[in-house]
């Protein structure tokens, strides 16, 4: 009786300690700690695939931070700690919020502002439309205000006018001279008028460009009104004919479209300036030519997308003037005073695409 009790208990001795002997073995040696290696300023992919060949599972945090987006930016444990293959590693790795510049986009159409924005690589935020002087559809302000430096991941907010509050059914005419053609029309639609185009020859304003307009910008009309839109040219076969009498170039009589001047004046003027030709001049009666030069100051600030042509263009009384014409940078500021007779009107294109005009008094 004596040797099975001692036998029974020797066995369950064995038992334990054989237990004790696998745990410790799974424990300890099945599942060795592994040393950790330096993971930062490797990509995210490259840290997790390392890591997972150690059999060591990763938790990704990220963090705004300077560095490109995926990069490794900090790590847990550091970098020689000893960490089992039961345990999780976390990798603080950057949401890749680099500050760029924000255009300005005051003045623009909404259509014209979000393709802006989304060039740039920045992320439409808040939209709000409110009655104001400003033509209907025109952003008004942006939130934050450029110029200004901000995260790409930041929300760009934009206020949009909805045009001057209407009354009894009508509405204010919108200012569209000296806009491109498809966005006067736009800006027209916007504001419940119906343009109607006609195409006029010119040769000192930019083709497209809206020269003058009928009913003048800020009279009160009757929704779903006509608004007709005069817009430049440089194809002379729509230069005015005239019957007898000398002719200019070949066979046409050209009508030059001065900015702000009404081609309809222009037209009368061409006209009188025939008989006037059979005249000697009067020098007492002819005005002096205007020679005080002003300068215009252009600020332009490239959006940041590389090896597009940039083209910046001046007419004034003078003619035109090309002031550049070149390989945008990403992200370049460009700064330029220029100098020019009366008033001018400057045009920027990038990569063929109209972006901007201005008008300089």
């Amino acid at each position: 009786m004596g040797r099975t009790f001692r036998a029974a208990l020797l066995v369950v001795l064995l038992c334990i300690i054989g237990s004790a002997a696998f745990i410790s073995y799974k424990v300890f040696f099945s599942n060795p700690a592994r040393s950790i290696p330096l993971l930062k300023g490797s990509s995210v992919i490259e840290a997790v695939q390392t890591l997972e060949r150690m059999g060591i599972k990763a938790r990704v945090e990220e963090e705004d931070s300077a560095l490109p987006r995926g990069t490794v930016i900090g790590q847990w444990p550091e970098t020689g700690v000893k960490l089992r293959a039961d345990k999780v590693a976390i990798l603080k790795v950057s949401r890749g919020s680099e500050k760029l510049p924000l255009p300005d986009l005051r003045g623009l159409t909404e259509k014209q502002a979000v393709a802006r924005l989304e060039e740039a690589g920045f992320v439409l935020g808040e939209v709000q439309k409110i009655n104001h002087e400003r033509p209907a559809g025109v952003v008004i302000a942006q939130n934050p205000a450029a110029p200004v430096s901000i995260s790409q991941s930041r929300e760009v907010g934009l206020l949009i006018s909805l045009g001057p509050a209407a009354a009894s059914g009508m509405v204010i005419v919108p200012d569209l001279v000296q806009r491109d053609e498809k966005t006067a029309e736009a800006l027209a639609r916007e504001s419940s008028l119906r343009p109607r185009v006609e195409y006029v020859y010119s040769n000192s304003s930019p083709q497209g460009m809206v020269v003058s307009m009928n009913p003048a910008a800020g009279q009160r009309v009757a929704r779903g009104a006509d608004v007709h839109l005069r817009v430049a040219s440089w194809d002379r076969k729509l230069a005015p004919q005239q019957d007898g009498g000398e002719k200019s170039g070949g066979g046409a009589k050209v009508t030059v479209v001065e900015p702000g001047i009404d081609p309809d004046t222009a037209a009368v003027q061409n006209r009188q300036g025939d008989g006037a030709a059979q005249t000697a001049p009067d020098d007492k009666k002819q005005p002096p030519a205007e020679t005080k030069k002003k300068v215009a100051s252009i600020r332009y600030q490239a959006p940041p997308v590389s090896n597009q042509t940039l083209v910046i263009e001046l007419i004034d009384k003078e003619g035109e003037h090309t002031l550049v014409n070149r390989k945008a940078k990403a992200g370049e500021y460009i700064k330029i005073n220029a100098p020019y007779v009366g008033e001018a009107v400057v045009t920027i294109y990038l990569g063929g695409n109209f972006v901007w005009q201005d008008r300089y008094n």
